[in-house]
């Protein structure tokens, strides 16, 4: 009884998680229709638009105060620096034999925007970015080894200290950008001084910055969507496996009890 028990616990879970996916898929498609929902507004005309309203812009992203990031020290109008430990977990499977399966966690992450406007052939308008959902250019992807106790990093003001026991793998240095004087997409809302911020806590609408075209951006979401309900599919016919396998058990089907 404990074997079919087991068998269809894990199918139910593995179910849980396929339907976690299918929410996340979701809420991806989302994105592209609200995207499609909302027009391209020309920049000089957003300051006449009502608060609150949906907008949409594109153009040239211009920083008057640039920012340096801190792992590749670029100048940028914004960027995201995180530092991600991969170790390694072992656990036992439905059978007790023990099993490793590689894990990964943020241990420092830091993210900043300087103020900027998007210019186009019009004129320009201020974007507030804080709150976004920003697509930023990676321009470090980069895997070290575990260097052992007594490392450390600063970033964001703090100091992560990297020695992570004898289950770490290494660390990965991740850095995104947001460059200077190159095309930019922002979908947000008008704030009331005229300029394009996130919604408020009860304002419908997305906030989403990106270095891609419109086009590029919504091809890059689809793409999301369509690994997202393959894996998803995949996890459903694992779960129905493990609780067909657990009730037939439980039956008796394969003499067990």
């Amino acid at each position: 009884m404990l074997f079919a028990t087991i068998f269809v616990l894990v199918g139910v879970a593995v179910w849980v998680a396929a339907g976690v996916l299918l929410y996340f898929r979701r809420k991806t498609l989302q994105k592209t229709e609200a995207m499609r929902r909302v027009e391209t507004s020309r920049a000089a005309d957003v300051s006449r638009m009502t608060p609150g309203e949906p907008v949409e812009v594109t153009g040239t992203l211009r920083c008057g105060s640039p920012l340096t990031s801190e792992m590749a020290r670029h100048t940028c109008a914004y960027y995201h620096s995180r530092v991600i430990r991969e170790y390694e977990e072992r656990y036992r499977d439905s059978e007790g034999r023990s099993r490793t399966s590689r894990r990964s966690e943020t241990v420092a992450s830091s993210e900043r925007f300087a103020p900027f406007v998007v210019e186009d052939e019009s004129g320009k308008v201020g974007v507030h970015g804080e709150g976004a959902e920003v697509d930023a250019l990676e321009i470090i992807n980069r895997f070290e080894r575990d260097p052992g106790s007594g490392s450390s990093i600063t970033l964001g003001g703090f100091t992560v200290s990297l020695g992570g026991g004898d289950r770490t793998i290494g660390y990965r240095y991740v850095e995104s950008v947001l460059n200077s004087d190159a095309p930019v997409y922002v979908l947000g809302v008008v704030r009331p001084d005229g300029e394009i911020g996130a919604p408020g806590e009860d304002g419908e609408g997305r906030f989403i910055i990106s270095y891609r075209s419109e086009a590029e951006l919504e091809k890059k979401f689809k793409r999301e969507a369509r690994v997202q309900a393959l894996i998803s599919a995949g996890l459903f016919l694992f779960g129905a496996i493990f609780v067909a396998v657990g009730v037939a058990a439980a039956t008796g089907a394969f003499g067990l009890s």
